[in-house]
């Protein structure tokens, strides 16, 4: 018995040894339960767990482009202007989305229904919030607030709003190659040689991916616009063909040995192309050469003097270009007018000092009663000598257009009078600044049969596409 009593109470002693060990087990499980809560709770409080939501859910919504790849797929963040395309700052922006809308601010998410719009205004109250996210995952988000040619344009990728001093900027972030199909049908018309949309595509993304190295917008968390000034985006909005053309030249950029150049590129030609140098002073370089537009590449002695300069703008070579309104215009300003302008008074006389080889002029000095100026470098020339509102007429076609500047700085000036008030008529040809590829010759190019890579290898010589 003396034994058994003593097996019974060994017994006992090993079942409240276990029952101690288990209430210390959940003990240390409760405590790590209430740990792991302290930590998500904190998490919640700060964002993270949203952020990391938004990486899975939302993969545009991050504000750095991602940068490990070279591809399409990485991100490219463009600044959109107003509706009159003149600034970065917006007064009030009203958005919303073709499916389901988030819209992130203050720490919390929103939904908003599809076609239900939102407004952010640019007055900033203690409850504004200074960034606000929107992103439409099913969709894309309509900026109902700017118009492009007349149009509410449907936009990819993610959107985010900032509120700065002057106002609100937008930010859309979006892939490389959904950005190239906002901008090749917007910068070249979509019923063009599919050769000539290629080529434009492999402009349009060697272009775009320089500006993103650039950090020309890095204090706005941009990396371009979405004007002339880097590429018109989304002005069109989206075409079929010009995704085709994307898509079929998916990572091809041009080359000058193992750097890829920014691949300038303009509307039309006057027959001769520009280099660097003699648009913007530049230094010298062989990627852009100076060459008649025609199958023959000999520029010979050029056009840098004046009567070889007139002799070509006054003739009628054929050209790749020569089947488009702005290969040949003019327009004829008053002396009072242009010398009011340029403050010198009526003006006395026009003189060519310096002309390039492509016949674009590289400095110019105008006579005034009051005094006299000198122009220098192509902007500045097509800016300051056309009063605005000016009519230019095209020569093919007859019509007359106004536009902001000069439609080049390939011209000659004629003196003359007009109901007996003096003038002066300038005879050029060209639309854009001259460097790189022509547009419309490019398209011409692709009619008579060649294909993308040549027509690159035309206008950016000693480079390559891979």
């Amino acid at each position: 018995m003396a034994g058994r009593k003593r097996h019974v109470r060994g017994r006992k002693g090993n079942q409240k040894k276990k029952q101690k060990t288990k209430r210390r087990l959940w003990l240390l499980f409760a405590l790590s339960v209430l740990f792991l809560g302290c930590i998500l709770y904190d998490c919640q409080r700060k964002g993270l767990l949203q952020k990391e939501w938004n990486k899975i859910t939302q993969p545009g919504s991050t504000e750095k482009p991602v940068s490990t790849t070279s591809g399409d797929e990485q991100m490219i963040r463009v600044l959109l202007t107003n509706d009159a395309m003149n600034s970065i700052y917006h007064d009030k922006v009203r958005i919303s989305g073709t499916a389901e809308l988030l819209v992130r601010q203050n720490g919390q998410t929103k939904v908003y229904d599809k076609g239900q719009t939102i407004s952010v205004s640019a007055n900033n109250t203690k409850k504004s919030a200074k960034t606000v996210r929107i992103s439409c995952p099913k969709g894309r988000i309509r900026v109902e607030s700017i118009t492009r040619s007349g149009k509410v344009q449907a936009y990819r990728g993610t959107m985010k709003l900032v509120r700065k001093k002057q106002g609100l900027i937008l930010i859309n972030t979006l892939s490389l190659r959904e950005y190239l199909y906002g901008v090749v049908p917007s910068e070249m018309p979509s019923s063009y040689p599919m050769e000539a949309l290629k080529a434009q595509a492999v402009c349009a993304r060697s272009f775009a991916w320089r500006q993103m190295r650039s950090n020309s917008y890095k204090a706005y968390g941009a990396d371009v616009d979405d004007t002339t000034a880097f590429q018109v985006y989304h002005m069109a909005g989206e075409d079929a063909r010009t995704r085709r053309a994307v898509d079929r030249t998916a990572g091809k950029k041009v080359y000058s040995g193992d750097h890829v150049i920014t691949t300038y590129y303009y509307s039309t030609s006057w027959g001769c192309s520009a280099s660097e140098q003699e648009a913007w002073g530049t230094a010298k370089g062989s990627n852009y050469p100076v060459r008649f537009q025609t199958d023959s590449e000999d520029v010979g002695q050029g056009l840098s003097s004046e009567m070889r300069f007139y002799d070509f703008i006054t003739g009628s070579k054929e050209t790749y270009d020569s089947g488009y309104d702005w290969y040949r215009w003019s327009v004829t300003l008053s002396a009072d007018t242009l010398g009011a302008k340029l403050g010198i008074g009526t003006v006395r006389k026009i003189t060519v000092i310096s002309r390039g080889k492509s016949g674009l002029i590289r400095k110019l000095r105008v006579r005034g009663s009051l005094g006299r100026i000198t122009l220098e470098g192509q902007e500045e020339i097509r800016q300051k000598l056309y009063p605005s509102e000016t009519e230019i007429t095209k020569k093919k076609s007859g019509e007359t257009a106004v536009l902001s500047m000069l439609p080049s700085a390939a011209f000659t000036v004629l003196d003359g009078s007009e109901k007996g008030t003096r003038t002066f008529t300038l005879i050029g040809g060209g639309l854009g600044h001259g460097v790189g590829m022509s547009q419309n010759g490019a398209g011409e190019m692709a009619r008579q049969g060649k294909n993308y890579r040549q027509i690159l290898k035309h206008y950016y010589s000693h480079c390559k596409v891979q």
